[in-house]
């Protein structure tokens, strides 16, 4: 009698516990953006107190509805919370939400098979413990070998592994060593799984706030770093990118190049085919540079009509190739925007750097190979030659 009240004490601990993460969620909520994983999370907070307050109900309705009913809602709460998470990281693809669909279906299925012809509890444990592997094993796998993950998001995973091991055990145990085993139980399994169950609700909880900070400091990030118009870096962003890169080929002796461009007669297209054309060559002009970059090349918008790159690693040789190839694929795009069609000067200087040298001079120095390509007709490369 005292073990099954300690059971009963834990559920009430889950049903308060809950009661609170959903308080804390929601305050939370309400000073931050709302967004559609933050729904889904109260959505799920939300279900699993259902679930939790739906056991205390076993003694009062038939077990042929109240158990498929807990059941139902304990997969559907956790559903709900690691699609949460999913969409929080930004990894919620097609395939995946599909994954879902079908395993939401198929837990259903079978627990209802199981329920209305092998209807014993240590079977329902199993099968109940076996599904919510599944729909675990994702995020924990992802959260632990995505290399992009932060420490958090790793620990986050290891929880994840860690439950599904209790859930494997449990099952097993219902299977082969208790088979009259119930959710009432006392073994070390289920203490186990209902401290699992509270670990992991806590730290879940906690997880999707902390994850939802990360998100929204990238988000801030990306605001502060990149421009709206054409997505790639701004001004302040990209200098100071390209200070790193900088540092990095004077530690390494490696070539480094500072190219800028400048489309040409950029202030006629806007006089003429207005402003909101005007962005639409910025855009399809950013398009084509991205287009025709490495990896490892840099690229900014600087302001209005001006943008630089940054090429680490080449001579002069290779440099001059690789801005005609530009140069070239802008006067090779087609648009139906502007009639003419539109053409970019380029400034160039590849120099071997040293302790000296700083980005605000190269910028200068290439501005003025810049200035002599537009003297000289634009729609041209000019290359600044520095001198040691």
């Amino acid at each position: 009698m005292s073990s099954l009240l300690e059971i009963r004490t834990l559920i009430y601990l889950f049903i308060f516990g809950n009661l609170f993460i959903l308080l804390l969620i929601t305050n939370y909520r309400s000073t931050a953006v709302k967004d559609t994983a933050s729904t889904l999370f109260i959505r799920s907070k939300e279900v699993q107190l259902l679930f939790w307050c739906s056991i205390l109900l076993w003694d009062y309705l038939p077990h042929a509805l109240s158990i498929p009913l807990s059941n139902a809602l304990i997969l559907g709460g956790c559903c709900l919370e690691i699609t949460a998470l999913l969409l929080m990281m930004g990894v919620l693809g097609p395939r995946i939400k599909r994954y879902y669909i079908i395993l939401s279906v198929l837990s259903t299925i079978s627990f209802s098979i199981v329920s209305l012809f092998f209807n014993h509890s240590n079977l329902r444990i199993a099968c109940t413990s076996l599904w919510s592997i599944l729909f675990i094993v994702y995020p924990a796998y992802h959260l632990t070998v995505n290399k992009q993950a932060t420490p958090l998001q790793k620990i986050l995973g290891v929880l994840f592994y860690v439950f599904a091991a209790i859930m494997l055990m449990r099952a097993l145990v219902a299977l082969i060593w208790e088979p009259e085993m119930n959710v009432f139980s006392t073994n070390l399994t289920q203490y186990l799984y209902y401290l699992g169950m509270y670990l992991l609700f806590i730290v879940g909880a906690a997880g999707f706030i902390l994850l939802s900070n990360e998100h929204s400091f990238v988000k801030l990030k990306r605001i502060a770093s990149y421009d709206d118009l054409t997505g790639i870096l701004n001004r302040g962003a990209f200098l100071q990118e390209a200070e790193i890169k900088l540092e990095k080929a004077v530690r390494l002796q490696a070539y480094f190049s500072f190219l800028l461009l400048d489309l040409d007669y950029f202030k006629r297209v806007n006089d003429t085919y207005g402003h909101d054309t005007g962005d639409i060559v910025l855009e399809e002009f950013a398009s084509t540079i991205k287009d025709n970059l490495g990896n490892g090349d840099l690229f900014g918008r600087l302001g209005g009509e001006e943008f630089a790159i940054i090429l680490c690693g080449v001579d002069e040789e290779s440099c001059d190739q690789k801005a005609e190839v530009l140069r070239e694929a802008i006067m090779n795009t087609s648009t139906n925007k502007v009639q003419q069609g539109y053409t970019v000067s380029i400034g160039v200087i590849t120099i071997m750097p040293d302790q000296e040298i700083s980005i605000n001079k190269l910028y200068k120095l290439s501005d003025k190979a810049l200035y002599q390509a537009k003297q000289e007709g634009r729609n041209r490369v000019i290359r600044y030659r520095y001198v040691y």
